[in-house]
């Protein structure tokens, strides 16, 4: 019986890895009513794709639960419905904020179109079992951590409802919305996948066998959808907007808070299709300002600048052609453009990114062996240019040039070129060089008497030139992950629109890890493994040696267990040297049901005081809690903690001793109107604040918002504020608007 078990399941998975063509016939444009109700005679034309195959926890066997996709099109959209079986009870669904990472908590229907069939990308869009909406760019990159790009959009209609045997979703997909080679008969690679929880555990399955075996995920959607006689509209979109913010403060608790003038402000922004591989982005006087605050980070014992996430949409449209591992390029270092242009172009074996922006207030990092320095400047001019050329579906290659000219003097200037090749299913190969030219500004933006190998940092004009390479070489097999990476950063290394905090610094990284996904329901994966550290400075001085062990188990209720042991063999810091500097670091996190997730961090060891005139050791006490709470399907509730701890080794007053905590409340009417409300209290700044806001966003550009910030500053000049006596107010609005013609 096992014999026969055995064999059925092989030729389940032969049949499946074969390509399979997919041609669905042409629906009329009234056919398909979209309200999540998959009526036979509207999906009549569609051909159906089943997603059969279990590829996680289970390797590749035939999939629990029936789960098909129906396919079809019209002059202009692509309709995809979905009818997912289980029961009811066991789907996990609520009304989500588009892009909302929450999602994945959820049971998650996902389609990977390959739209130039050359494994450059795969574009996913996602859907819960309510309709709620997830679109995110696969690239193919060497770890899981860059192969996703969530800032991706696209413009597209789904609804979904809970039935009887399961759920169904109507999917309702623009062509105007996805990059594709030129032609009115269009060729595709296509793959479904399904994510759901059973006992506990998460399953995933898909139309297509997934191959643990191979480390380039998006080369694996390779199914084909055959389109004929589609029509290419050109995108004209018009992006007007108007926003108003009005400021107050007082200076003691007791008086009123005085308010200066309303402050008004309009822009306008065009996105212009020149061809279906071409669009011109052009705004002007654009408001770049966040909805939501940025959460905290704790910088009490970090001596280099920190890096925070883009949130801006028109930098993040296409500018995972510019993800550096070096930080070469980094959108936040444009901070207040008033006029700024974006080209974008894809062709069948090529990519081209173009930018040019007038930057109001630019910032000026310098970064150092020990310590990054960061002045606020000006105006300048800022250009990025990048090509990139596809060798094959599976390698690339490309060049990129950054310029920014700083008003009244001073330049900065970085070229490089960097190359991805899979030298086959399991190894790869990459790498990026960076060559700067840079005259500094003369300006008081920096401040300290600081020099790197003679040369000031202080910007008094001085002429910087440096370099940095970065080469790594990985293996991936289903249990195996190895790589070694090297950095080679040269002293004078600097990246006027990217993020470049560490330089002198020759640096080498063994890594290798062992991984087990078992098909067990207490046991659903393990691992463990090492990583070593070795850092040399330019002038031979050895400057680190760490070495990590780690592990991780992941279990019933999506739960996953890590611990890791992070050794510092020796540290040099400031030129003063330490050793034996241990610290282990243990998490959990997990979704044990629909309504609460959560993620537990704590570290505890020994490390250094990075921000004391003279650098001691310590004993660290780190944690960070999370948990997110869905009380129905409209309410969330997400609060953290953050705490932090340096003691003394001789039981003196701490280095450093604080927490932040957050509050995150969203009610979530439908997916495109919310209410939320955010409190944060960081006793480091001894600062708290509320931001109420209230949000319509129905697609990705169209948002009208209304808030306030509600700030405390506990002590100013010696006068000291009650927790809810804010001194420090703002009132503002936004209402941007998507106009297509």
């Amino acid at each position: 019986m096992k014999a026969i078990s055995f064999i059925l399941v092989a030729i389940t998975c032969f049949c499946a890895n074969a390509q399979e063509t997919f041609t669905p016939k042409k629906a009329s444009s009234s056919q398909i009513v979209l309200d999540g109700n998959l009526a036979k005679g509207e999906w009549s034309n569609a051909i159906q794709i089943p997603l059969d195959i279990e590829f996680n926890p289970a390797n590749n066997q035939p999939a629990r639960k029936e789960t098909i996709a129906y396919v079809t099109y019209t002059d202009r959209y692509l309709y995809i419905g979905v009818y997912a079986k289980d029961n009811p009870s066991n789907i996990r669904a609520s009304i989500r904020q588009r892009d909302d990472s929450n999602i994945w908590n959820d049971d998650v229907f996902l389609v990977r179109l390959d739209t130039y069939a050359d494994a450059r990308n795969n574009l996913g869009l996602a859907v819960n079992a309510l309709g709620s909406q997830f679109d995110v760019r696969q690239v193919n990159a060497l770890t899981d951590e860059g192969r996703y790009d969530s800032s991706f959009n696209v413009n597209f209609e789904s609804v979904g409802s809970i039935v009887e045997d399961g759920y169904q979703v109507e999917m309702k997909i623009p062509f105007a919305e996805l990059p594709f080679p030129n032609g009115t008969d269009q060729t595709w690679h296509v793959n479904m996948y399904r994510r759901y929880v059973e006992n506990g555990n998460e399953i995933e399955v898909s139309s297509q066998v997934r191959d643990r075996n191979n480390s380039c995920v998006v080369c694996q959607t390779t199914d084909r959808l055959v389109l004929k006689g589609i029509t290419i509209d050109k995108r004209l979109e018009l992006l007007p907007y108007v926003s108003s913010n009005i400021q107050g403060a007082r200076s003691t608790p007791q008086e009123k808070v005085n308010f200066g003038r309303v402050n008004g402000k309009a822009g306008l922004g065009l996105n212009l299709d020149l061809n279906k591989n071409t669009s011109l982005e052009l705004t002007v006087n654009p408001d770049f300002s966040q909805v939501e605050a940025d959460v905290t980070q704790i910088d009490a014992n970090s001596s280099f600048s920190l890096m925070y996430p883009e949130r801006r949409p028109f930098f993040n449209r296409g500018t995972d052609l510019v993800n550096f591992a070096d930080g070469a390029f980094y959108s936040r270092s444009i901070v207040n453009p008033s006029i700024a242009t974006k080209l974008l172009q894809q062709g069948k074996k090529s990519r081209l990114f173009l930018l040019n922006a007038l930057d109001e207030n630019s910032p000026y990092l310098v970064g150092g062996e020990d310590r990054s320095y960061l002045g606020e400047g000006g105006k300048s001019v800022v250009n990025v240019l990048r090509y990139q050329h596809l060798l094959s579906p599976v390698s690339r290659f490309g060049a990129v040039m950054t310029n920014r000219f700083y008003d009244g003097g001073g330049y900065g200037h970085l070229f490089g070129f960097d190359g991805l090749f899979l030298l086959n299913k399991t190894w790869r190969l990459s790498f990026e060089f960076f060559k700067n030219i840079n005259r500094e500004p003369e300006q008081d933006w920096i401040s300290t008497d600081a020099e790197i190998r003679g040369q000031t940092i202080a910007l008094d004009g001085d002429h910087i030139n440096g370099d940095a390479l970065y080469f790594q070489l990985y293996r991936k097999t289903e249990h195996w992950q190895s790589y070694f990476y090297y950095r080679n950063i040269s002293p004078q290394y600097r990246a006027d629109v990217g993020f470049a905090v560490k330089n002198n610094r020759r640096w080498g990284t063994l890594f290798h890890e062992y991984i087990n996904i078992l098909n067990k329901p207490g046991i659903q994966a393990f691992g463990f493994g090492t990583k070593i550290d070795v850092v040399y400075t330019f002038e031979d001085m050895h400057k680190n040696l760490s070495i990590d062990f780690f592990a991780s188990l992941k279990t019933i209720g999506q739960t996953e267990l890590k611990y890791t042991l992070d050794y510092d063999a020796v540290k040099t810091f400031l030129g003063i040297r330490f050793t034996n500097l241990p610290t282990h670091s243990f998490s959990v996190n997990g979704a044990p049901s629909e309504a609460f997730n959560f993620r537990v961090n704590y570290d505890l060891g020994k490390d250094l005081s990075a921000n004391e005139v003279v650098p001691e050791v310590g004993r660290l006490r780190s944690s960070f809690l999370t948990l997110n709470i869905q009380l129905n399907d409209n309410f969330n509730i997400n609060p953290s903690l953050r705490y932090s701890r340096l003691e003394r080794l001789n039981g003196g007053a701490n280095y450093f001793d604080g927490s932040i905590a957050r509050l995150n409340l969203s009610y979530q009417f439908n997916s495109a109107f919310n209410v939320r409300l955010i409190t944060e209290k960081n006793s480091f700044s001894n600062q708290f604040y509320i931001q109420p806001l209230v949000q319509w966003n129905p697609n990705p550009a169209t948002i009208f918002y209304f808030g306030g910030n509600q700030n405390t500053i506990e002590d100013i000049e010696d006068i000291h504020f009650q927790l809810f006596q804010f001194n420090r107010t703002q009132f503002f609005f936004k209402f941007q608007y998507l106009i297509g013609l």
